[in-house]
């Protein structure tokens, strides 16, 4: 039985359609529906109901799925074990972090890694979704955080702060904080006029308006006049066209960690990046936590 036979077998049962596994693996959607019909047919057994909703189970598939997954999990540690021996400073990294990080925070500390580094090929995946390190998914993970898995090693590298953030047309316009008439909030995730983290924040009768559930789609919204954004430090401070709305003080919000799978913390690449991003973390602590107002003023 071959592992990458297994592997594609794996993706459909999982993402539950052709179209989702090729994506997940990065392969056109006709390679994963020609190999599972080629791999049925010479198991001689029908893995999957193919329905117009997609790819369903059968028993014979239910089955295998238990025993693909304990191989899937065996290939993952071998993998690890390996690739926690490497000494070279050179081979692929994969790296996963939100935008608002790699984007307004360490792009360039990421281009400096790669110029400094040069046969080390980082590969950054951008994304909220919590990739999974046991699986190789990813090699070093920076994630906000309070709890990071136990199975995980690395470093907590800083807590982000948060403020309140307007154009300087739309503060110009609106009174605030003496006169709050007209004025709104960008809505994160709620769909109700005062969620709680309205109601706890310095303004807590202003209503909501729009929901924009991303930072930088705070960002982008904020500068464009929709109203007040609640959003990091450091993505309101450096933005010449924001300020903080008054009385202008920032709060911890949330944790940023800098972690890796256990088997892969003595791999030198991975060491080198972690040192290396948690070197420019710690350069950056007075943006990350709001000690750089001016920036904004």
């Amino acid at each position: 039985m071959n592992w990458d036979d297994l592997r594609i077998f794996l993706a459909i049962a999982r993402q539950g359609s052709a179209r989702a596994a090729a994506a997940k693996l990065g392969v056109h959607h006709s390679t994963i529906t020609r190999r599972i019909d080629a791999f049925e047919s010479t198991q001689k057994t029908r893995l999957f109901d193919r329905l117009p909703s997609g790819y369903a189970l059968t028993l014979a598939g239910e089955e295998l799925l238990a025993g693909a997954t304990r191989v899937e999990d065996e290939m993952n540690g071998i993998e690890r074990h390996i690739l926690g021996q490497d000494i070279q400073l050179r081979g692929n990294l994969r790296v996963t972090m939100p935008d608002a990080l790699a984007v307004h925070f360490l792009m360039p500390d990421l281009v400096c890694f790669m110029e400094t580094y040069p046969e080390v090929n980082l590969e950054v995946l951008i994304s909220y979704e919590v990739y999974n390190l046991t699986k190789r998914e990813a090699d070093v993970a920076i994630r906000v955080t309070e709890n990071p898995p136990e199975h995980l090693v690395g470093r907590k590298v800083g807590c982000y702060h948060c403020a309140n953030y307007a154009s300087v047309d739309y503060l110009a316009a609106h009174a605030l904080p003496k006169n709050t008439e007209g004025a709104y909030w960008i809505g994160w995730d709620a769909p109700t006029p005062y969620p709680d983290w309205v109601r706890k924040s310095e303004f807590p009768h202003i209503p909501m308006r729009g929901r924009f559930n991303n930072a930088i789609a705070q960002l982008a919204a904020a500068k464009a006049g929709l109203g007040l954004a609640r959003i990091p430090c450091f993505l309101g401070d450096p933005e010449p066209t924001l300020k903080r709305v008054p009385p202008g003080q920032s709060a911890p919000c949330h944790d940023v960690w800098i972690l890796t799978h256990k088997d892969l913390i003595s791999t030198v690449r991975i060491q080198t990046f972690m040192d290396c991003m948690s070197k420019a973390f710690q350069q950056k602590q007075d943006l990350l936590e709001g000690r750089c107002p001016a920036l904004s003023a």
